[in-house]
């Protein structure tokens, strides 16, 4: 390398590789751990999308990750002495490094050094790029395990088919609620009433979405069907009745027979025709008169409404007493109940195609809360589920009745205390299901103890460097034998050097390590 920096440069290069890849392993981690967690809680609590919430925690935990990654810096020194302890460089980079704006007798040979050696060695290696067993491990499992988790049927997915059908059988409803609304909006005959028969099919449109259910949706049905009829008039039925015992009796008449056949067709088209009526009653002959007095007579004793047989009684008599004026005035007012009579009828038509798609709403939500109350609100049919037998160890055939068989067993663990040996027993027990039987089983145990006043030998690891095979495993009571020194000197020595040369142990150190062998080597009376 050219200089410090460049060497710097490489490693702060390797290094970003390095620690990217170990992110990036975390982030794999949490986005399988967050996937597993969405699917498990997706087992206790019914909840739709979660499909769509375990996948937005792969590019959340990957910009977590990214984050991390772009903050955490390793600086320069912390680089340079782990580049010296993985290449074996003994301390020459971080050492160079620490010195690069010193200029003693030393320096620059030891910068040099430190350049010479930075060639040679290989310094992306100081920070490979690895795999750690154990998340690669975490990975795999929890993958495998929110794999069993999305294949498994999951009981809550019943509970969110109900709601499902439940939002689909309420939108249904609140659609027909909207269908009349429209439908009486788009009417040709409006009526005086209009403006609330909708407003009370908005309100009850709106209550049926945002019901909890289609039970509770139905009890927003009746209220507003109350609503509705209340806004019709009780006497409209009787006013029905004389305008057409009124159109009965002019149809008898030359001068009233065209508004008995309006009368009859429209009400609105018999009022206009009855005015039309009664300005040409000063035109009339006397006979017509006669005959329209005696006609408008019978019709007002045949009304069933007040005010129309009293503006009947009036026009009658006025006609028999030559008097055309109050007879035609009491004409206008008849038909002025003909125009009332329409409005009536008006809205008597909205609020029967109001409480017609009600009804409609009401057909379908009784059906969907009928096919909840049984259990089968998610589908069409439910088939019917037997219920689970009995087991013993293993587990139970049921089918439908409850009934089942098992068979029984049984192991048992024996321990045993003493001066040297003993024995214990152990029972277990089974049991079968409906139906089976479980047999006991039995189990035996011994063990070796050692008593409270008797040594016992605890091997330990083997020194390094030390054959496995030496010393020997003793037993209890044996005494362990001892060898010379001289032996195993140059054992410990070689692995107490071999120590030292891979700890960040200074090479003045090291020395002290290989004098202390050389003086334990040395015979006593030289001492």
């Amino acid at each position: 390398m050219s200089s410090l920096e460049a060497i710097l440069r490489e490693l702060r290069k390797a290094a970003r590789r390095a620690l990217g890849a170990r992110y990036a392993a975390h982030a794999l981690v949490g986005a399988v751990a967050w996937v597993a967690a969405v699917l498990i809680v997706a087992r206790l609590v019914p909840f739709e999308r979660r499909a769509e919430v375990a996948a937005l925690g792969i590019p959340v935990a990957l910009a977590i990750a990214a984050a991390a990654w772009l903050i955490r810096r390793p600086n320069a020194a912390l680089l340079m002495a782990i580049a010296d302890i993985r290449l074996g460089l003994k301390e020459r980079l971080s050492t160079a490094w620490e010195r690069r704006g010193e200029s003693g007798p030393l320096d620059d040979s030891q910068r040099r050094d430190a350049l010479q050696h930075a060639d040679r060695a290989n310094l992306p290696a100081a920070f490979p790029v690895r795999v750690n067993r154990g998340e690669a491990s975490v990975v795999a499992i929890l993958a495998i395990f929110s794999l069993a988790l999305a294949l498994l049927p999951n009981p809550m997915d019943q509970v969110l088919a109900q709601r499902q059908a439940d939002r689909a059988s309420q939108a249904r409803a609140a659609k027909a609620v909207a269908a009349a609304q429209k439908k009486i909006a788009d009417s040709g005959k409006p009526s005086p009433k209009d403006a609330q028969v909708e407003k009370i099919l908005q309100d009850a449109q709106a209550k049926i979405r945002e019901a909890d259910s289609p039970r509770k949706a139905l009890e927003s049905i009746t209220p507003a069907e109350q609503q509705l009829q209340s806004l019709t008039d009780p006497g409209t039925p009787a006013l029905q009745s004389s305008a057409q015992n009124l159109a009965n009796a002019l149809s008898g008449t030359s001068a009233g027979r065209s508004a008995a056949q309006a009368i009859s067709s429209n009400p609105a088209k018999g009022a206009q025709s009855v005015r039309d009526l009664a300005s040409q009653l000063p035109s009339l002959s006397p006979k017509d008169r006669e005959e329209l007095a005696k006609a408008l007579a019978k019709a007002s004793q045949q009304a069933q409404n007040s005010q129309m047989r009293d503006s009947l009684s009036k026009a009658s008599s006025s006609l028999q007493n030559g008097d055309p004026a109050s007879a035609a005035q009491a004409l206008n007012d008849v038909a002025s109940q003909l125009d009332s009579l329409q409005e009536q009828e008006n809205t008597d038509q909205a609020v029967a195609a109001a409480i017609n798609g009600l009804e409609a709403a009401r057909q379908g939500l009784a059906a969907q809360a009928d096919r909840d109350a049984s259990g089968q609100g998610g589908q069409a049919s439910a088939g019917a589920s037997a219920s689970p037998g009995a087991s013993g160890s293993g587990t139970g055939a049921g089918n439908g009745t409850g009934t089942g068989n098992g068979n029984g067993s049984g192991n048992g663990n024996g321990n045993g205390n003493g001066n040297g040996t003993g024995s214990g027993t152990g029972n277990g027990t089974g049991n079968g299901g409906t139906g089976g039987t479980g047999s006991n089983g039995s189990g035996t145990g011994s063990g070796a103890g050692a008593a409270s006043t008797e040594r016992v030998y605890v091997p330990g690891q083997p020194v390094p460097g030390q054959s496995e095979n030496d010393p020997t495993p003793l037993g209890p009571g044996q005494d362990v034998p001892l060898s010379p020194y001289t032996q195993v000197i140059e054992a410990y020595q070689q692995a107490a050097l071999d120590a030292t040369e891979q700890s960040l142990i200074p090479g003045s150190e090291r020395d002290l390590v290989r004098q202390y062998f050389s003086q334990l080597g040395e015979p006593r009376a030289a001492k």
